[in-house]
């Protein structure tokens, strides 16, 4: 993940190991490592287009309040699966979302749309989804596709 720290313009710092353990209680269920090693490195990150949630970080609550949590708990969406985690939204209603099997979310990428509450697959893990939206961002994704 470090690899692609460059590519996330948010400097945002990371959270800590018990950060993360303490959001994982809350929400019943485990991180993907790939999503762990990210909010190790930078909370809040903006990906394009993308905002992820924070993690609430014990360092700076006021700045994280609106986290992860807060989303799926407090703010959750009533139309959404119960199997699906928020982690991230556009700004426009539609959401970011993990799966969660067995209490471990999935590594793929969902989309939720938010005006016909489906899902759908966005990328295989979040690697991918960094990539891919970066790609997107410095336009080679767009020239490819106005070709």
């Amino acid at each position: 993940m470090k690899e692609l720290r460059d590519l996330i313009p948010t400097r945002k710092p990371g959270v800590t190991d018990f950060d993360i353990k303490s959001a994982e209680e809350k929400l019943g269920a485990v991180f993907p490592e790939q999503y762990k090693e990210l909010f190790r490195l930078v909370n809040n990150a903006e990906i394009g287009e993308w905002t992820l949630f924070p993690i609430k970080d014990q360092k700076n609550p006021k700045k994280t309040w609106d986290d992860v949590v807060r989303q799926n708990q407090d703010a959750k969406v009533e139309e959404m699966s119960g199997d699906l985690v928020a982690i991230g939204d556009d700004g426009t209603g539609d959401k970011l979302c993990l799966q969660v099997l067995n209490g471990k979310m999935q590594d793929k990428i969902y989309i939720w749309n938010h005006e016909t509450t489906e899902i759908e697959e966005y990328t295989s893990n979040l690697k991918g989804f960094i990539k891919l939206d970066s790609e997107i961002d410095d336009g080679s994704m767009k020239m490819n596709n106005t070709q």
